[in-house]
C-alpha cells in the first residue's frame, strides 16, 4: 500500500466563500500535523467540517448530549495510539461563526483564529486533553503556541 495523506474538507454552503482558501487550508493542516505527528504524516487521513453555530450546536447535542454551540469539536476514530497506517484519525468540526465572534473579541483575525482552533481541533485527535489537569491545559496551550509558530514562520496567518 502506498503512503498517502488524505484530507476532506467539507464546507457549510453558507460558509464556502468565507475568508477562507481551500488550498490554503489543506497545504497548512499539512505543515499542522507533520509538526504534531511527523512520523504518521504520510499515512494519515481525516475529515475537517467547517459549519455555522446552528450545525455545531446539533452535532454538540447528538455526539455529546451538550445542547450548545462550541467553537471546535473533535472526534478521534482510532482507539489505539498511534493510529495504524493509512487509518481515518478523525474530524474536526470547526464551527466558523464562533470563530469570527471570537477573533473579535480576542483582537486578532478571523483566520488567526480559524488556525488556532484547527491545531487545537488536530491536538486533541492526537491525545491532548486541556480539560483533564491545568498541568495539561498549560502543555496543550505550549504545544499550540509552537505548532502555530512552526506553521507561520513568516507570520500567523500567512
Amino acid at each position: 500500500m502506498k503512503d498517502h495523506f488524505s484530507v476532506s474538507i467539507h464546507w457549510n454552503e453558507n460558509v464556502k466563500n468565507s475568508f477562507l482558501e481551500e488550498t490554503k487550508v489543506i497545504l497548512n493542516l499539512e505543515k499542522i500535523l507533520k509538526f504534531v505527528s511527523p512520523s504518521f504524516l504520510k499515512s494519515l487521513e481525516m475529515d475537517v467540517l467547517i459549519v455555522e453555530d446552528s450545525e455545531m450546536r446539533s452535532i454538540n447535542l447528538e455526539r455529546r448530549n451538550f445542547d450548545k454551540t462550541t467553537d471546535v469539536l473533535s472526534f478521534p476514530l482510532f482507539t489505539e495510539f498511534p493510529p495504524l497506517p493509512h487509518q481515518m484519525i478523525g474530524e474536526v468540526v470547526i464551527s466558523i461563526d464562533t470563530c469570527i465572534r471570537q477573533a473579535k473579541e480576542i483582537g486578532h483575525s478571523n483566520i488567526d483564529e480559524f488556525y488556532r482552533l484547527l491545531v487545537h481541533g488536530v491536538l486533541h485527535l492526537f491525545g491532548y486533553d486541556h480539560e483533564t489537569s491545568e498541568e495539561d491545559a498549560v502543555l496543550m496551550r505550549k504545544k499550540e503556541d509552537e505548532c502555530l509558530a512552526y506553521v507561520f514562520q513568516e507570520g500567523y496567518g500567512s
